[in-house]
């Protein structure tokens, strides 16, 4: 299984503080085949898009959904997935299509149920609007179901799914209490906390991470664990290249790859105390 979760920032300060910032897309990166032991903890279940602002991440059964959403990926980057002019559900059906259509080809398929949740941005600001969807597919029934969700209208999360979502919801709550509470760090920090507790012996390795901000395509974002670089949860070496991309570590913060130490301007958040849920 997974932990898979979302959330949406809002800005307290400067112009049109009621229009999101961003989305963000969170996933660890542990990959099972029928239990903990039989494991791989770098696999990839955040998808970007290179070139236009749609983020996708997934969780439960494995094979198809890692596979599809390359493939979907690769057309939306090729710009022969739909056109432009199309309205973002009209987007959202083509793409849901395509996965229904792809699902097809299989035979004797032993694809248990998954979840894909996708996220796009129809309107860069200072018109921003965001959506986001969430597709489901029941394997015992055949069922397949897309949803629209909606977004909060203050910094706050959109969905969690996946074997770890109770954890990362319990994690969050001792967040939440926190003089941090609210901000999109808490949400993140609180999802690494539950990871690294294994609370869920189906997530695990190490966070990965995509967003959407008010301009620009999506983002791929890496992530600084233990000292060590992570994209997508696949380890990358030092070099020079690394800046890029933007780099963050378990508390959110805007880190210096090079240095491995904040990025000059960047808050130094520390972790705050965190009370235990009774």
């Amino acid at each position: 299984m997974t932990t898979l979760a979302s959330w949406v920032t809002y800005s307290n300060t400067g112009e049109k503080p009621e229009l999101p910032r961003a989305i963000y897309m969170v996933s660890d990166s542990r990959l099972t085949w029928g239990s903990e032991s039989v494991r791989w903890d770098a696999g990839r279940k955040v998808f970007s898009s290179q070139k236009k602002p749609h983020v996708f991440g997934y969780c439960g059964a494995v094979v198809f959904p890692s596979l599809v959403l390359g493939q979907i990926i690769t057309a939306i980057d090729n710009e022969i997935m739909f056109e432009d002019e199309q309205t973002p559900d009209e987007k959202h059906e083509r793409i849901f299509q395509a996965i229904k259509s792809s699902y097809k080809e299989s035979q004797n398929n032993p694809t248990m149920d998954f979840s894909i949740v996708h996220a796009y941005r129809s309107h860069p600001w200072p018109e921003t609007a965001f959506l986001l969807w969430h597709v489901s597919y029941k394997a015992k029934t055949n069922e397949w179901c897309t949803n629209k969700i909606d977004l909060p209208n203050e910094t706050g999360l959109i969905i969690s799914l996946g074997s770890g979502a109770s954890s990362a919801k319990n994690h969050g709550r001792s967040w939440q209490k926190s003089d941090v509470g609210g901000t999109s760090r808490s949400f993140f920090s609180a999802f690494c906390d539950s990871i690294n507790s294994g609370d869920d012996k189906l997530s695990g390795g190490p966070p990965q991470l995509g967003a959407l901000y008010t301009k620009m395509p999506a983002k791929s974002i890496g992530i600084i664990k233990d000292d060590r670089y992570f994209l997508h949860g696949m380890e990358i070496q030092p070099t020079p290249m690394l800046s890029n991309i933007e780099w963050k570590d378990e508390l959110f913060r805007d880190v210096d790859p090079s240095t491995k130490k904040l990025k000059q301007g960047a808050r130094p958040f520390v972790k705050p105390k965190l009370k235990k849920n009774k």
